[in-house]
């Protein structure tokens, strides 16, 4: 029987208050216990948005020192371009297709989703969102407390229904009922009320602090309080520190926003200073943990300590409020795309392990990985036997923090939604160096799916749609597709069979999208070197003639050429006739944008150009 949960916050209280009886051998002084596990999650950080991965502006020297002592991964991902559906996926080890948990919850969904009829001027309909974490499906939580670890939750959840205006929300499915002891957050609530003390009094568990107390650093150090009422029991912690930043409102830091007011990105790319003031507040509340780890007395607590950093879908490149002005807050670039979209900016994030008892220091990750692995994760780690009835999409990457190789796996993403310039209801699916994004039904002919795919390692911006000259690549990936939406009985939009338009008709507003082009095109298709050794610059022009920036990659001939990208946009091609075995076949995309209506409209078919 569980015990209620206001019982263990009296007895959290308690134990603040008289001190901690320890044990005749404390955890962790144990031969062998199982690992204590701090899971930091933040919210909409992209992944350009850290010095670890190459930002310019922002100031994340605790990312970086995280990283310096465990391993970070460069083709993570989450299971979703939002964050109820990723955080569900976290808690179930389930896809959100399965769940039914495929867009954010808000006031407007409901218990029983299922796909609508599409309106008149729609090629397809919508799918409807479930508003809850159901209660049957077993969490992480409730595998980990099963196991005898002690488990908390502390900051947003997002994963309960909301009434209309988010004031207030259906408690029945908070984070409390979902196999948590402790809990401070764990609502409806998709942000903050505020990022100040006293946060409107909305935060559950949570006292107002002193004037000009921050959440971040706040938070922060509530976990640590919670840890040290738990860290000399004879039990393990698990504990889910999912920080609210950097979600809306966007409420500057004020004492670092003279900093960032005056800083300029050498690439003229990140430019919100209110958000880099959150964000190097989120890097400070790491600090702050990780600086208490690493007290005398923490030392073997903190040696058999996992932290895992990892955010919830990309940054925000769509217009939002900031200071009274609609703006994106920042750029995910060179990945394409954002929040709400399907495209790497949307889904790839950032993802940092560190156990200084068994991760080699500074170690760099290429493998994919998603956060359908969590959970599998996790519980390897805390030795919990694999049961029958457990349903898992991910799989343990401990193998991969062991130094071992990890079987290639496909992912899968699921966004059946419309949003405009953001993206079109779509599926899709990563496998090795390739992804193809299904648009349901947006083919050219009537009742067919529009394709796009890419060469990931050739390709990181998503530039050159290869699915007319790779059609059996296409087909392939399609069958995974086909057989995942079956496999997790996905609800996918319904086909609106009276449709007369063009389903591939912009989706920008091209009042906002002036830099994209039209079409675009080489100065010649065809080219035959002079010498046996060199280099020639190619670019390409839109519909104007005017150079626009440009991505390729060689279809074939990969063995004889080399392309590089020069800062004006041009592409630079080098060969070496000597080893030429085939002709070479580059293909070209623009490259260009920064918004969303720049940069996510649908991909135009790549310029070719055959090299002989």
């Amino acid at each position: 029987m569980k015990r209620p949960f206001l019982s263990y916050i009296v007895l959290f209280h308690l134990i603040l208050a008289n001190g901690c009886n320890a044990p005749t051998t404390p955890y962790g002084e144990q031969d062998n216990p199982p690992p204590n596990i701090i899971f930091i999650l933040a919210d909409d950080l992209g992944w350009m948005d850290s010095e670890l991965y190459g930002s310019k502006y922002y100031e994340t020297p605790n990312l970086v020192r995280l990283a310096n002592e465990g391993m970070y991964f460069t083709n993570a991902y989450s299971a979703s371009p939002l964050c109820s559906p990723t955080r569900a996926s976290i808690m179930s080890g389930q896809y959100p297709s399965r769940i039914k948990i495929t867009s954010a919850i808000t006031p407007k969904d409901v218990s029983e989703p299922g796909a609508l009829r599409p309106n008149q001027d729609e090629y397809c309909g919508d799918v409807q969102n479930k508003n809850h974490m159901p209660l049957e499906v077993r969490t992480l939580a409730e595998v980990m407390k099963a196991e005898g670890y002690n488990t908390a939750h502390i900051g947003k959840w997002h994963l309960s229904p909301s009434y209309p205006g988010w004031i207030e929300g259906d408690s029945t499915y908070n984070a409390e009922h979902q196999g948590f002891d402790y809990v401070i957050g764990g609502d409806h609530l998709p942000g903050p009320p505020d990022y100040y003390s006293p946060y409107k009094n909305r935060i559950a568990n949570l006292t107002p602090g002193s004037e000009g107390e921050y959440l971040n650093e706040r938070l922060s150090k509530e976990a640590i309080r919670w840890i040290e009422s738990v860290k000399n029991s004879d039990s393990p912690f698990y504990l889910n520190f999912w920080q609210y930043a950097v979600h809306g409102p966007w409420i500057a830091k004020k004492e670092l926003l003279p900093k960032y007011q005056s800083k300029v990105d050498p690439r003229s790319l990140q430019d919100c200073p209110e958000n880099a003031t959150m964000i190097e507040s989120l890097d400070n509340s790491i600090g702050i943990l990780l600086d208490w780890l690493e007290l005398p007395e923490n030392e073997t607590l903190k040696n058999n300590t996992i932290i895992v950093f990892a955010s919830d879908n990309g940054g925000i490149v769509h217009e939002v409020p900031v200071s009274g002005v609609r703006r994106p807050v920042t750029s995910n670039r060179p990945l394409r795309g954002g929040k709400a979209n399907i495209y790497e900016g949307g889904i790839r994030v950032p993802w940092i392990i560190r156990w200084p008892a068994k991760i080699q220091k500074g170690t760099v990750n290429h493998v994919p990985i998603s956060t359908l692995d969590v959970f599998p994760t996790f519980r390897e780690l805390a030795r919990v036997q694999p049961s029958e009835n457990l349903i898992l999409d991910g799989r343990s990457i401990v193998p991969l923090l062991d130094g071992r190789e990890l079987e290639e796996a496909p992912i899968f993403w699921d966004f059946p939604h419309r949003f405009g310039a953001l993206c079109a209801p779509s599926t899709a699916v990563r496998k090795g160096d390739y992804k193809l994004i299904r648009f349901y039904w947006a083919g050219e002919e009537k009742g067919s799916h529009h394709y796009e795919l890419f060469n990931l390692k050739k390709d990181t911006a998503e530039a050159i749609n290869l699915a007319l000259h790779l059609p059996e690549k296409v087909q392939e990936l399609d069958q995974l597709i086909t057989k995942h939406l079956k496999d997790t009985d996905a609800l996918i939009p319904e086909l609106n069979t009276e449709f007369t338009g063009n389903p591939q008709a912009p989706r920008s507003n091209p009042e906002k999208a002036k830099i994209r082009p039209v079409s675009y095109h080489l100065s010649k298709d065809r080219f035959v070197p002079e010498t046996e050794e060199g280099t020639y610059r190619f670019q390409l022009y839109d519909q104007n003639n005017k150079p626009c920036p440009s991505a390729a990659l060689a279809l074939t001939g990969g063995e004889w050429i080399s392309l590089k990208n020069n800062p004006d946009g041009s592409m630079e091609i080098s060969w070496d006739r000597k080893l030429k075995k085939e002709d070479a076949i580059v293909l070209f995309g623009w490259n260009g944008g920064v918004t969303s209506d720049e940069m996510n409209d649908w991909t135009m078919d790549p310029a070719e150009l055959i090299i002989q």
